[in-house]
């Protein structure tokens, strides 16, 4: 089941804004989003593990991204 609540003129406006987009603008808005997201990401990881210095903290968010396999290669841990 598909819901819609989105107004056909909001829907409008938000195509137009992307139209009107530049490409600088767009990257502009996704590193945004990541920098939002990675901040989000750490936090929880430090309340998870509040006595976890800075690069477990790494490995952890590493971990949760990409698993534990490549994670542990690729911060060369047993």
């Amino acid at each position: 089941m598909i819901t819609d609540d989105t107004s056909p003129n909001a829907r409008k406006v938000y195509f137009q804004r992307l139209v009107e987009t530049t490409p600088a603008e767009r990257v502009r808005i996704g590193v945004g989003l990541w920098e939002a997201a990675h901040a989000l990401q750490w936090a929880a990881a430090r309340c998870k593990c509040p006595d976890a210095n800075d690069a477990e903290i790494t490995f952890q968010i590493a971990v949760s991204r990409f698993g534990v396999e490549l994670a542990k290669r690729a911060y060369k841990k047993p």
